[in-house]
């Protein structure tokens, strides 16, 4: 990996009744596991064989995170292929309870209950509808 930096810088405000100040701050992580070659040749100067085993470290190191993402992205697969199941799921049993619905509604119309019938068939329409639409208005949020 490389250097990193965040950086955080405010500025100085002055009216006549209020004063400010301005902050700057500068963070640089670095999350290699080498040193810079400078240091390694200070090592090799104390001991030859330690920038080999720096190295390897790294290498191991470097191994570990390839590793971990692996497993993050398996862990994201896996959680996205889950919520794919659910939403298949959900549409299919919407599917069914709305021609549930409207054959029960036809039902009650063949019973010659037209008005009951006609107003079960609407509202299950609506309902469904109005569900619908409300997951598409939450989804575009």
């Amino acid at each position: 990996m490389a250097k990193q930096e965040l950086k955080t810088k405010q500025t100085n405000v002055t009216t006549f009744d209020a004063k400010g100040h301005q902050v700057e701050q500068t963070i640089t992580v670095d999350d290699s596991f080498l040193p810079s070659p400078n240091e390694l040749r200070e090592y090799k100067e104390i001991n030859p064989e330690i920038v080999k085993l720096l190295i390897d470290a790294s290498k191991n190191e470097q191994q570990h995170r390839h590793y971990i993402d692996k497993q993050k992205m398996k862990a994201i697969n896996k959680d996205s292929n889950s919520m794919h199941t659910v939403n298949i799921l959900g549409m299919t049993f919407a599917f069914l309870i709305i021609a549930g619905g409207l054959a029960l509604s036809a039902y009650l119309i063949y019973l010659d209950k037209d008005v009951i019938g006609t107003i079960f068939a609407g509202s299950t329409i609506v309902i469904a509808a109005a569900t619908f639409l409300n997951h598409v208005k939450k989804s575009s949020l």
